[in-house]
């Protein structure tokens, strides 16, 4: 009997939390696609593996061609400042946001050369 009441005491109880909460924040998602200086294969493959995984990061491509990093995010988790750092801390200077969101060229170097080793 005892047990009896201990279980529909915590289920009521974890009902009331759940109760008082309120309704889920719907995640508001946004898109960013920023110009970022890319040198090669290993660059893209390093800004995959590490800004996936930033809070928040709901879809990311990241074109060597176009030079860019598109990213869809979810706003109440991270912010557009918060991703370029993240992606700037890697050593990739970001140049600035392509402004149709699109991926395409919008006045970028077309070259790659660069001075690292691989």
């Amino acid at each position: 009997m005892k047990k009896t009441i201990i279980i529909i005491l915590s289920a009521m109880l974890a009902f009331s939390a759940t109760a008082f909460a309120g309704p889920k924040k719907k995640a508001e998602i946004k898109e960013v696609t920023f110009i970022v200086h890319l040198h090669c294969e290993n660059c893209v493959n390093k800004v995959k593996e590490n800004i996936s995984f930033e809070k928040g990061v709901k879809d990311l491509k990241v074109s060597l061609e176009e030079q860019t990093v598109a990213l869809k995010y979810d706003a109440a988790k991270t912010s557009e400042e918060t991703l370029k750092a993240a992606i700037e801390k890697l050593g990739y200077p970001v140049s600035g946001k392509a402004e149709c969101g699109c991926g395409h060229d919008h006045g970028k170097p077309a070259h790659n050369h660069h001075g690292h080793s691989h």
